[in-house]
Order: C-alpha cells, then sequence, then structure tokens
C-alpha cells in the first residue's frame, strides 16, 4: 500500500520520488538562487535535487552550491574538475538520483511552485505516464513573466517539425536509463534528440495545461532569439535526420523555408504507386471554375482519375456516390471553387501514403489571399474554427501556419484519404448534408488511431468570398455535437488557454 503524501491539505497516495537534475555551469549566483529556491519552495516535498557544477570559474557559484548542500538533506552536489559540457552533467547527475522520475531544470530557470504537485497528481491518475511536459513562460530581462507558451497534447508531427515540448520534461527512470540518458552527440539539442527517441519507445506521454516552468531571456540564452547560440539548431537538424533513419522514414529533414530557425521540414520521398482519383462537385452551371480547377489538375496532378459530380445539395452523399466508382487508391476530395497551386498535390500525397495517417489537408486561401484553412480547431463559437481564419499568411501562433502538425480534423475540400480506409469508416455521413461531414470523417478516423495532418506546404485556393462570420448550421450543428461534444470541450490539439471566441491562438486569460 502507497504511503499517504499531503498536498493543499487533502491526502494523496503517491509514492513517487522526483529527482531533479540540474546542471551549473557559471550562473550569475543570485540566480542560480532563484533557481535552487524555485525547487526547494514545492508544495509537493518529495524531490531530491541533484546537481553537477561543470568546473565553474567563478568560485561564488561554488559557495552558494555548497551553503545549499548543508541546508537541506535533498539537495546533492557534485563538482567536475574538469567542464564536460551539458549532456555530461546531465548524465552525471542521473547516476546519483534515486527517483521514480528525472526532470532537468537549467541552472537560471525557474518552477512554478506546484509544479511537482501537478506532475504528482497526473502520474497519481495515469501511473503509465513515461514522459510528462507542461506549459511554459519566459522570464525577461527584468524578472517580469512574458511570452506564455501553450503547447497541445502529444503531436507527432509537430515533434518533427520542431521541438514544441521544450521544458519541464518528466521522464520516468526506466525509460531514461533505457535511452542511456542524454547523448553528448547532439550537445544543445540534447533534450530535443532525448524527445525524439523516447517517443519512440512508448505512447504514454502526457500534457498538463498549465504554466509549470519560467524560462529565462538572457544574453546567452536562446529563450530571447536564435542568435546566441546557432549551433544548438544544426544539432538539432542532425538529431532529426537520426531519428528518420531510426524509424525508417525515406527521406530528409531541412530547415523550413520561411520560418524561425529551429523549425524543420521533413521531406518524405514517394515511396508507394498510388493512384489518385479527384472527386469533383460542380456546382456552378458555368464552364469556367472547372476549367480552372482541371487546368490546375493537368498542371500539378498529372495522370489522377478525374470523377465530375453534381450535386443535389447532399455534399456528402455526392462525394460518397463519387468514392464508389474511384477506381484510385487514394479520394482528393475538390469542388469547382477550387485550385491547386504548384506542389500542392505531391504535398499532400507525401503525409497520405504514411499508414498512420488517415487524412491529410493542406492550406487554404480565400479569392482575397487571407487564409481560409490551417487546420481545423474544436471549440471555438462552442462547435470549431479554423485556425488562423481571416488573417495573413505571416507565421501565426509559435510558427504554426509553417509547420506540418497535426489537427483533431481538416477541411474537407482539398484533403486526401485512402478508398480503403474511407470505406472502411463508412464514409461520410449523409445526415449532415452541408456542413460537418468533413470534420466528423476525420473525428471517426481519430477514434480509429489514425492521425489527422495539416501541410503547409499543399496551396489551395477557394475562390469564394470570405465570410464575416461563422455560419452554424443548426440541425446538423445539433447531431454533431451530440455525437462529439467531448471533443468540442476538450480538443487536444487546441490548448483550453487559447479564446473560443476567436480562431487565432488568442489567450483567453
Amino acid at each position: 500500500m502507497n504511503p499517504l503524501t499531503i498536498i493543499n491539505g487533502r491526502r494523496h497516495s503517491i509514492s513517487n520520488l522526483f529527482s531533479i537534475l540540474l546542471p551549473v555551469y557559471n550562473t550569475e549566483p543570485a540566480i542560480l538562487e532563484q533557481c535552487i529556491v524555485s525547487v526547494f519552495n514545492q508544495t509537493y516535498q518529495k524531490w531530491e535535487l541533484c546537481i553537477v557544477d561543470d568546473a565553474s570559474p567563478n568560485d561564488d557559484v561554488r559557495e552558494v552550491l555548497k551553503r545549499w548542500k548543508h541546508k537541506d538533506k535533498r539537495i546533492k552536489v557534485f563538482f567536475a574538475q574538469e567542464n564536460g559540457g551539458i549532456a555530461a552533467s546531465i548524465n552525471q547527475c542521473a547516476t546519483s538520483a534515486r527517483g521514480n522520475y528525472f526532470g532537468v531544470l537549467d541552472h537560471d530557470d525557474m518552477l512554478a511552485p506546484v509544479a511537482l504537485e501537478e506532475y504528482a497528481r497526473l502520474i497519481e491518475q495515469h501511473p503509465q505516464a513515461d514522459l510528462i511536459y507542461c506549459d511554459e513562460d519566459k522570464i525577461d530581462l527584468e524578472g517580469n513573466l512574458c511570452e506564455p507558451w501553450y503547447k497541445p497534447d502529444w503531436n507527432p508531427d509537430l515533434a518533427l517539425s520542431f521541438n514544441f515540448v521544450m521544458h519541464f520534461v518528466m521522464i520516468c527512470k526506466k525509460l531514461f536509463q533505457k535511452l542511456g540518458g542524454v547523448r553528448s552527440l547532439y550537445e544543445g539539442s540534447q533534450d530535443y534528440d532525448l524527445l525524439l527517441r523516447a517517443s519512440e519507445k512508448t505512447n504514454n506521454i502526457f500534457h498538463i495545461s498549465k504554466i509549470l516552468y519560467h524560462w529565462r531571456m538572457g544574453p546567452g540564452s536562446i529563450a530571447g532569439g536564435p542568435d546566441p547560440k546557432p549551433d544548438v539548431f544544426a544539432k538539432g537538424l542532425a538529431a532529426l535526420n537520426a531519428a528518420l533513419h531510426r524509424r525508417g522514414i525515406q527521406g530528409d529533414a531541412q530547415d523550413a523555408p520561411d520560418a524561425w530557425k529551429g523549425v524543420y521540414r521533413v521531406c518524405r520521398k514517394l515511396t508507394l504507386n498510388l493512384k489518385c482519383s479527384c472527386l469533383i462537385i460542380q456546382h456552378s452551371p458555368d464552364q469556367e471554375p472547372l476549367d480552372r480547377l482541371l487546368t490546375s489538375i493537368y498542371a500539378y496532378a498529372p495522370q489522377v482519375e478525374i470523377i465530375i459530380l453534381p450535386t443535389d445539395t447532399n455534399i456528402a452523399a455526392t462525394f460518397n456516390a463519387g468514392a464508389q466508382s474511384a477506381k484510385g487508391d487514394i479520394l482528393f476530395f475538390l469542388d469547382d471553387t477550387m485550385q491547386l497551386l504548384e506542389g500542392s498535390y505531391l504535398s499532400l500525397l507525401e503525409q497520405i501514403q504514411r499508414q498512420e495517417v488517415g487524412v491529410v489537408g493542406g492550406k487554404v486561401f480565400y479569392e482575397n489571399n487571407l487564409i481560409e484553412h490551417a487546420g481545423v480547431i474544436l471549440g471555438p463559437f462552442n462547435l470549431l474554427g479554423y485556425a488562423n481564419r481571416a488573417t495573413p499568411d505571416v507565421l501565426g501562433y509559435a510558427g504554426l501556419n509553417r509547420m506540418i502538425c497535426n489537427y483533431s480534423a481538416v477541411m474537407g475540400l482539398g484533403c486526401m484519404t485512402s478508398k480503403s480506409l474511407f470505406e472502411q469508416a463508412g464514409g461520410f455521413d449523409p445526415a449532415l448534408a452541408t456542413a460537418y461531414w468533413d470534420v466528423d470523417y476525420c473525428l471517426k478516423l481519430r477514434q480509429m488511431g489514425y492521425l489527422i495532418t495539416f501541410t503547409p506546404y499543399a496551396v489551395l485556393k477557394h475562390y469564394i468570398e470570405m465570410p464575416l462570420g461563422i455560419n452554424i448550421k443548426d440541425a446538423e450543428a445539433g447531431l454533431f455535437q451530440e455525437r462529439w461534444q467531448d471533443i468540442i470541450d476538450r480538443d487536444p490539439y487546441f490548448n483550453p488557454h487559447f479564446s473560443r471566441e476567436l480562431e487565432n491562438f488568442s489567450c483567453s486569460e
């Protein structure tokens, strides 16, 4: 029977000891004090602080550490004779750690007072957790908290675009040891390398959507920008390419174009000879819109099967009928208001060839060149919204507009799925005749264990006027809500701190 631990006056049957690994090198003594105090003041008391000083030349650093070592027996301090680097210091910290979970704390950063309590509570609810992370913010030069980074739950494709997890990662001891700790080969991005390797060994990755870590901005920190440590991102790219090799992914990772340093693009080779059927609904009696779409298909997607479909306003049923006669392995849903731009077809095909991906969608622009769709988010307007709708094509929140990532759904027009999977899932629901049929299908596939992927490298134009607001179809909305209220209330890819009144990742606080 687990011993009882008191947290905020409540009794919890938690037996986990957290080992905080703190590599130190020449930290400003006052800032190092704040870092250590942030551990000492934790509301959850079952912790140990394992510190390795990496041969700091500043004697004041050693004096701070010696004083704390004598103050609390939970604090262990070791002094390296030679400077070995961050990775070596972390691994040395780990050799003395006795905890069930290890968490690395940077020597100038701080934990929120309830950080370990929140991690303990999550482990109590999910004892299978192998890796846990939280939201975070930054400490500016004046000591103010700023720039919150509200993260999604585990997002496999986003993890291949940049190290979105960052801080504060708590990894179970057994997994850390199985992985052999962190690796000096990727010094500076050793945390990203560890995350990639850990995610290959476990699916038990959990996210606490609370800011529990404060990352300090300073002259030598990339918290304020990439310039101080450009080599960090080169090492991150090397770690990512190593991960692709381990996973047997044919292709390579590159620095993402028109994005921040540290954002990468995984370019996958087309390894399957897949035939694609384009299912096109013709709404307009005018031939010109259809000709515009067909011209773009012939230019960028040759040798596809083209099936033209008239509709009686039930879009879902019309596409279902077209899918029954399609001969392709892949179904590509379009209508005569759409246009493919260069690279869009191959970028979609690149993702849908993956066995783990159920649906892929691209970035769709209105006729006025503002974004219509960059992924579907559940929750806005008590229903759903399109990520970054009605905004210019800028980087977006945390640069998400430039990253391949997962969402709960993507827009139906312009999306691809496999025919076999479409048939297995029962196609689109005709009861959702004109709205939500696409999101409903995506959510069914998510329930079946498939990823829904957004790629910004597939770009389409949608020749419709930008609506003034969201168009909610009452009857169909009611059915959709009845079916999916749980995920509408808590979209794993849309942090609960974001406003439900906007689609641009604005904070609600």
